[in-house]
């Protein structure tokens, strides 16, 4: 080998090494399509809110599939645990998918309690959370590892107080309210601006999330004369409702978001015809690119329309994956990325976060009528 070509080699091989120095040190920086991206999922998929957690669970699947598609080289997993919507079991779970699976992002959680019973153990790990449905008010000023795709309930609160102020100014209001972070915190929200509005309040009355008879309650509003009912439920409605209709009462039914339940809706049919209730930006007959993608996904896998829950937690799976793929593995430099993130393109609206990991999105009203949820015009 002659002298020059002896320099030739020496340069390459230099270079090569150089090059695979860099490369080494800077990989952490953006995941290589060789690299495997892994985020954890806490969701509810048994116990009371497990209907919730199963429709949240097949959004996040298709948010998985579409992420795989685009990336097919790249080895993506999502690690799911049951939290059973109870804080202790979320915290076990937890602290698996940090020690066991050294995941940097998690997907949930889907009830606000939890979320609120974990936020410690996340603000000290330093770990991102990504709560899709999770939407009282105190997840605000949860911590500074922990965002929200959904609507805080103060916003909620105040949207349904404004339309009752503007179409039902002269009824006598009761509310009811189920005694939990996320029953508590909207039925504050909605007093609050109801009071703003200077409507007539003249019952309110908590009761517990394993409550099946609610016929002393339903008594009750009847002789407050309540002709108008404001209700923060969640699966239990469906026994409230029923002994409603048993007992003859129908005041002008008004809600939040858990209203739009195929169950409810099945078990009451026309019972429920007029009953109003606020409803996230998100709306399945959508023709945008972004929703039409996954609402047509969803149906071809599952067979039905995806619900508020599948669409919350497509858009915060999608956005943990990118997150992922997107920074490198520093905690802090996720942090700083999504506080920086500016009009994320998901199903349940655009994304932006402020200075608290909340989103500022607006709320519609819907009415069950003809035996179907309709957006109001």
């Amino acid at each position: 080998m002659s002298k020059k070509t002896l320099i030739i080699v020496l340069a390459l091989v230099l270079l090569g090494g150089l090059g695979y120095w860099w490369w080494s040190k800077n990989k952490s920086i953006k995941p290589q399509l060789s690299d495997q991206i892994k985020i954890g999922a806490l969701l509810p998929l048994t116990g009371d809110l497990a209907k919730y957690g199963e429709s949240g669970k097949q959004g996040l699947i298709i948010a998985l599939n579409e992420f795989k598609t685009n990336h097919k080289n790249l080895n993506c997993e999502i690690v799911i645990e049951d939290d059973k919507a109870d804080v202790k079991v979320a915290l076990s779970s937890l602290n698996k998918l940090i020690t066991i699976d050294n995941v940097k992002i998690v997907v949930g959680a889907m009830a606000s309690g939890v979320t609120l019973g974990i936020a410690p153990t996340i603000n000290e790990k330093k770990i991102i959370l990504i709560a899709p449905t999770s939407t009282a008010s105190d997840v605000t000023n949860a911590g500074d590892y922990i965002f929200r795709v959904c609507v805080s309930d103060a916003f909620e609160g105040k949207s349904m107080a404004n339309y009752i102020a503007n179409n039902f100014k002269s009824k006598r209001i009761g509310v009811i309210y189920i005694n939990n972070d996320y029953g508590v915190g909207l039925k504050k929200n909605f007093i609050e601006s109801a009071k703003a509005e200077n409507l007539n309040i003249v019952f309110e009355n908590g009761y517990n999330p394993t409550q099946k008879d609610f016929r002393i309650i339903i008594n009750k509003l009847k002789n407050e004369m309540v002709d108008l009912l404001y209700i923060v439920s969640q699966k239990e409605q469906i026994d409230f409702f029923s002994q409603c209709k048993e007992q003859n009462y129908k005041p002008q039914f008004t809600g939040s978001t858990m209203i739009e339940d195929n169950d409810l809706l099945n078990k009451l049919g026309d019972f429920l015809n007029g009953t109003l209730y606020t409803y996230r930006s998100y709306n399945s007959s959508d023709t945008g690119v972004t929703t039409k993608y996954f609402v047509d996904a969803y149906q071809k896998k599952f067979n039905t329309l995806p619900d508020f829950y599948a669409a919350s937690v497509y858009d915060a799976t999608k956005l943990a994956l990118k997150t992922a793929f997107d920074c490198s593995t520093n905690n802090t430099d996720y942090k700083t990325y999504l506080y920086t993130l500016k009009n994320f393109n998901g199903v349940t609206g655009l994304i932006t976060f402020d200075k608290n990991g909340d989103v500022q999105q607006g709320f519609s009203i819907k009415e069950i009528k003809s035996g179907n949820f309709f957006f109001k015009d």
